[in-house]
């Protein structure tokens, strides 16, 4: 549907057009029209200033019919020799879509938007026409793949992009457009890196390697180091190390953190350590450490000790058991010693509730007693 020639096909997959060469994919449609459009842009400059024209192109084919295309500018960047960029387009309407314009709207000075930022990043017309500062700054006529109006705008307004660009270091160029703060972080690494020969191949691992040195208290401007012959295997090395670190400072914040806990849980609980109260056949004890808490959660299937009741400074905690089998946890107020909640097994519904009840209401003055010891 491109040159509108037709012809008999019996084969299936790919073809060649036996009248314009082109390839085509032979699909299977009842489709007699089909309408697609894309985008390209065209980099020129006007006075002093780069720009970056951009345009919609849209085709329509007809069974039988050459392809007609049409061409639409909506809109273009202007940088200027500091780097500051405006953008004129067309006005944008509300919709689904990104590229949502109000085609019958004149070419005026616009917000950025999305829109506008990522139609610029389509495809270039080869022949790119630059200001001579650009020039002079070391573009070599190929934006390499960076989005043309970052890269102009770097090289208008940052030394070390346009010393990137003059060193032909394409990949740390586009890391720098990207995440210019790493860049900007780590520059004398760079450049000591770079004057003991060091090839930045891969410059993300080669980024993340240096952050890991840093962690780690390494000297991130030591030739041996930032410029492993290895980076890979340095890289693997580094985080074991950085995982092992991040371990033992874990451990130590939960040591300081049980510390911590285990004061506030006395000054909250140590009162009511010890306490028992019984009917001849159920017992209730309290719990008097932390760790019993995380212990009868875990053989419980309860959270009363992952969600810190140890530290619940309005309700008590307390186990009830017949012989040495326990079968229920109870959460009593401190305020009127009723029972908020009382848990068997897996946060089940416990059969004894009642009589539990009864035994926390015969121990109340024992409980008060103890809350104002």
């Amino acid at each position: 549907m491109k040159c509108g020639h037709e012809w008999l096909e019996t084969r299936n997959g790919m073809c060649l057009c036996p009248e314009c060469g082109t390839q085509i994919e032979i699909k299977d449609t009842k489709e007699r029209v089909i309408r697609d459009k894309s985008y390209f842009n065209v980099i020129t400059t006007i006075e002093d200033y780069q720009v970056v024209r951009m345009f919609m192109m849209m085709v329509e084919m007809r069974k039988g019919m050459k392809a007609s295309p049409a061409y639409l500018e909506i809109g273009q960047y202007f940088i200027d020799p500091k780097g500051n960029k405006t953008v004129v387009g067309l006005q944008r309407t509300l919709g689904y879509y990104i590229d949502s314009f109000a085609f019958g709207s004149p070419l005026e000075i616009r917000n950025d938007n999305d829109a506008f930022n990522h139609i610029a990043d389509q495809w270039v017309y080869p022949r790119i026409k630059v200001t001579d500062t650009i020039k002079r700054n070391g573009f070599k006529n190929s934006t390499y793949h960076i989005h043309p109006v970052t890269l102009f705008q770097q090289l208008l307004s940052n030394p070390k992009a346009e010393t990137l660009m003059k060193s032909n270091e394409i990949e740390l160029l586009r890391h720098l457009c990207h995440h210019l703060a790493d860049v900007d972080r780590y520059w004398n690494s760079i450049k000591i890196a770079k004057r003991n020969g060091y090839k930045f191949k891969d410059v993300g691992m080669w980024f993340d390697y240096i952050k890991m040195l840093e962690r780690m208290g390494r000297d991130i401007n030591s030739p041996s180091l930032i410029a492993p012959q290895d980076l890979k295997t340095a890289h693997d090395i580094y985080v074991a190390k950085v995982n092992r670190q991040r371990i033992k400072e874990q451990r130590e914040k939960e040591r300081q953190q049980a510390i911590e806990d285990k004061a506030k849980f006395e000054e909250l609980k140590s009162r009511y350590f010890g306490m028992a109260m019984t009917d001849g056949e159920i017992e209730i004890h309290s719990i008097d450490t932390i760790d019993d808490y995380y212990k009868i959660g875990e053989s419980q299937s309860i959270c009363c000790g992952t969600a810190k009741y140890f530290l619940k400074e309005s309700t008590l905690t307390l186990t009830a058991y017949i012989g040495n089998k326990q079968i229920a946890t109870i959460e009593i107020s401190l305020d009127d010693y009723h029972i908020i909640q009382c848990r068997a097994f897996a946060n089940g519904i416990c059969e004894y509730t009642e009589q539990i009840a009864g035994i926390i209401n015969a121990n109340k003055k024992m409980i008060a007693e103890r809350k104002r010891a």
